[in-house]
């Protein structure tokens, strides 16, 4: 019951039958010039990721497709992402996925390094060690307009390019960090203008954010610029009996009392990271009940939220004592942040937007922002109970 993405998908992928049509029915379209243009939400650590690419594995051979993860380019560029990272990173992805196929992948480098080169390069500086069609991708100055248009046709000029394929399937996963490039506004609004005239080329976005927060407008609002057409799919947790069957197929014959795997579910929630990374941590030679599954979580948190310890880690001091306001209060309404938090107005519309992007708050129907992820809050109410004070 692996924590991190395993080699092989299909070893541990479990279910997920329903959303798998679902998706698979969108991307189908592909192929019948009937571009499909979708927004995959969920919690953090339910699964997005790893369907999307059991999904991708399983397209046959006339579907290219390409995976690219905003969080791991802003990673490597030390949180200094940019449009043109962005488009070298697609760029890149594209040439691994068309060199899988020996014989074509001449055919096309042929016509695509012929267009490559006529971009025109006297505003380039060859200083960044990326290669793709066996040509240095340069570090841009001023010809972004020619790279991004060059980039964002070469999916379709594939397709057009060759008889054995039929589309071309691109999925950007955390999309909501693209927040942090110059202006997402207006990069969201390219990918949209290329998507209006390609027949053959499909787009998925996936990310774990919040429903109302601003990224999602600013995608698909009806002033986005994807105006509602983006389909939305939002993945579930796993049942309480979904959970149960994962958990006798998968596990390494774990047992619970009747009374222990509701205090089991209670906690995970039926996200499988928080299924998996508990389950790594129970013994699995007795029957677990309530209070070993009590007495495992106050010991090993840690090592079961290890994912929020990572995302604590690059929140600013003014994020964490907003978290921790919330925590402490149940949920806040705006006016009482606004005039107890302690921060300015701007600051705290500050606080709002960056974590609704990244899925940690939400706001609720009865007008409160709360915390959106019961892991977090447990994690953080442990770790004051044993130490006295709140992570740093």
């Amino acid at each position: 019951m692996p924590v991190s993405m395993p080699k092989d998908i299909d070893k541990y992928f479990f279910n997920r039958t329903k959303d798998i049509n679902m998706i698979n029915t969108q991307l189908s379209t592909v192929k019948f010039d009937i571009p499909p243009q979708l927004l995959i939400t969920g919690y953090r650590g339910v699964g997005k990721t790893f369907l999307l690419k059991k999904i991708l594995n399983d397209q046959n051979s006339d579907i290219l497709s390409v995976f690219i993860d905003v969080s791991e380019i802003m990673g490597r560029q030390k949180g200094n992402l940019t449009e043109e990272k962005v488009l070298k990173e697609l760029l890149s992805a594209i040439d691994d996925e068309i060199s899988q196929n020996k014989t074509s992948y001449k055919k096309w480098v042929s016509k695509i390094t012929s267009n490559f080169k006529k971009l025109g390069l006297k505003n380039y500086d060859f200083s960044d060690d990326v290669n793709v069609f066996d040509i240095p991708i340069p570090v841009i100055s001023d010809n972004y307009d020619k790279l991004s248009k060059f980039v964002m046709e070469l999916p379709q000029k594939i397709v057009d390019s060759s008889d054995e394929i039929n589309g071309f399937i691109i999925v950007i996963d955390e999309f909501q960090l693209l927040k942090n490039v110059e202006d997402p506004e207006a990069f969201f609004w390219l990918i949209r203008s290329f998507t209006q005239k390609q027949f053959n080329v499909g787009y998925v976005f996936t990310g774990s954010v919040s429903k109302t927060s601003d990224i999602i407008n600013m995608i698909n609002g009806p002033e986005g610029a994807f105006g509602g057409r983006l389909i939305q799919i939002n993945i579930e947790p796993f049942t309480f009996e979904e959970t149960k069957r994962y958990i006798d197929e998968k596990s390494n014959n774990l047992k619970f009392t009747d009374e222990g795997f509701e205090r089991f579910y209670a906690c995970t929630r039926g996200i499988p990271l928080y299924i998996n990374s508990l389950s790594t941590v129970l013994p699995n030679n007795i029957i677990c009940d309530e209070n070993i599954i009590k007495q495992t979580l106050q010991l090993n948190i840690d090592q079961i939220a290890i994912m929020w310890i990572y995302i604590w880690g690059r929140l600013s001091q003014g994020e964490k004592d907003f978290i921790i306001y919330l925590l402490e209060h149940d949920g806040a309404s705006r006016h009482t942040l606004d005039n107890e938090l302690g921060y300015s107005k701007s600051s705290i519309t500050r606080f709002i937007d960056t974590l609704s992007n990244q899925g940690i708050i939400e706001f609720n129907q009865d007008k409160q922002f709360v915390l959106a992820d019961k892991m977090l809050k447990l994690w953080l109410k442990i770790k004051f109970e044993t130490t006295g004070f709140y992570p740093l």
